[in-house]
């Protein structure tokens, strides 16, 4: 086994004062409702930040041997990196987008904190590079915040405090080799909070979700002039909007190719609803459906062929396994609940999922990233075949661990993030991998 570099990160009284500023790990649920309170109140009981334990592991991959890389439990993934959150700006963590510079082919993760966003260099993901920080508007902290990006340019927004979206010029990074604090290049105040973004890059508007605008439904901006917002439309129907991943259609429902369609996640309206979103004046709800004991429908992707939908519903967890849900989505319009996988993965609960090809990367809090096998979607079968888990302590519920996997990387590589703890880079192997 290669063993990274490794260096103790903190002492004692710097746990502490970094433990002080921090505040609790993302809540992600509205936090107007119970539900994002109870989860709060959950988080703070059982925050326990590894910056006690943070070490820095790079120059070398740790291979995935007897079940351990290095002392986290896996299975067909090697680690490749580890960049702790004292390394990474400080302050709490929650979600992270992926950037590729098309002028010389770079890789960077754009990792969310409570107090501003990291830009890391992971082109080299045995020795990721963290470029600097760019703070958060007038100094507001939250536990939320979400990150997309569009040409080369960012959009942050955060939840809870009056921040905005922040634009940024990502071609400030190239070239850098010493840590910077950047400044934002645009302020967008035409909301104050919002949950989650979302972009069409091939249309050119942004999807903001559970926003203090369109009684916390999806506000859509045309972003097509990258420093400048313009409100586009408004869809308020639902209770809520968590969050929705938005493509131009390309798949086996023909009658609607190359017609702008969101996926929308209601949170606890629910419900996963497809949109016809092409006519901004016209949004056309498809399909409306739910699960047997829907609880809060958080988010979902679909398979690569576009013929089924993996949802995660996060507050359903059972002693038989942490159960994802699937949906037939052949008909746009005529959507139906297939199946319930419950796996036997233990009873984390199952976060932000991403598909590539016949792998579906999930972050699961506690049990870490997790790789499912959409081969057998049809029939609601998800078996596990890789795992990285960030949590060695427990993969029970709670909302620690892992927040977001993102499987977009060149080489195979996922960067995996965990809240309040730091970076992870890894790189699945044997039936883990994409095939």
């Amino acid at each position: 086994m290669l063993r990274g570099v490794r260096r103790t990160i903190l002492a004692v009284t710097g746990f502490l004062l970094l433990l002080a500023v921090a505040g609790p790990p993302a809540t992600a649920h509205d936090p107007d409702t119970p539900e994002g309170r109870a989860e709060q109140a959950e988080m703070l009981r059982i925050y326990q930040p590894t910056w006690r334990s943070g070490e820095l592991l790079a120059g070398a991959p740790i291979t995935c041997v007897n079940g351990m890389a290095d002392k986290y439990p896996c299975k067909n993934v090697d680690l490749l990196s580890f960049l702790p959150q004292s390394a990474l700006g400080g302050g709490g963590s929650s979600s992270m987008w992926y950037w590729t510079d098309t002028r010389d082919s770079n890789e960077y993760i754009l990792y969310c904190r409570s107090n501003g966003v990291s830009f890391v260099n992971v082109t080299d993901p045995s020795n990721p590079r963290y470029l600097g920080n760019l703070p958060s508007s007038n100094g507001v902290s939250s536990s939320w915040c979400d990150v997309r990006t569009y040409k080369n340019y960012a959009y942050i927004g955060k939840d809870s405090v009056s921040h905005g979206i922040q634009i940024f010029n990502l071609n400030k990074l190239q070239g850098v080799t010493t840590t910077q604090t950047f400044t934002a290049d645009a302020r967008f105040t035409g909301l104050t909070n919002s949950h989650t973004l979302q972009i069409n890059q091939n249309t050119g508007f942004l999807y903001v979700s559970g926003a203090n605008t369109c009684s916390k439904g999806l506000t859509i901006y045309d972003i097509k002039t990258p420093l400048t917002l313009t409100l586009a439309a408004c869809y308020s129907r639902e209770v809520y909007s968590h969050e929705s991943i938005v493509v131009t259609y390309a798949g086996p429902d023909t009658r609607y190719t190359g017609r702008e369609i969101a996926f929308n996640y209601t949170g606890q309206g629910k419900r996963f609803q497809i949109l016809d979103v092409t006519n901004k004046s016209n949004i056309v709800v498809l399909s409306s459906v739910t699960h047997p004991g829907a609880s809060f429908i958080h988010q979902g992707f679909a398979t690569s062929d576009y013929k089924h939908m993996i949802v995660n519903d996060e507050t359903i967890s059972t002693a038989s396994g942490s159960p994802d849900f699937v949906y037939n989505i052949e008909k746009l319009d005529a959507a139906r609940y297939v199946g319930r996988d419950n796996g036997t993965r233990g009873t984390f609960v199952n976060h932000n999922g991403y598909t590539v090809g016949n792998r579906h990367f999930q972050a699961s809090y506690r049990g870490g990233l997790r790789i499912l096998d959409t081969t057998n979607a049809a029939s609601a079968s998800l078996p596990e075949v890789g795992y990285f888990d960030v949590d060695p302590s427990s993969n029970a519920s709670g909302y620690s661990g892992s927040w977001m996997a993102l499987p977009y990387l060149k080489n195979g590589v996922v960067a995996v993030q965990s809240i309040g703890v730091g970076l992870f880079l890894v790189r699945p192997t044997g039936t883990a991998a994409v095939s």
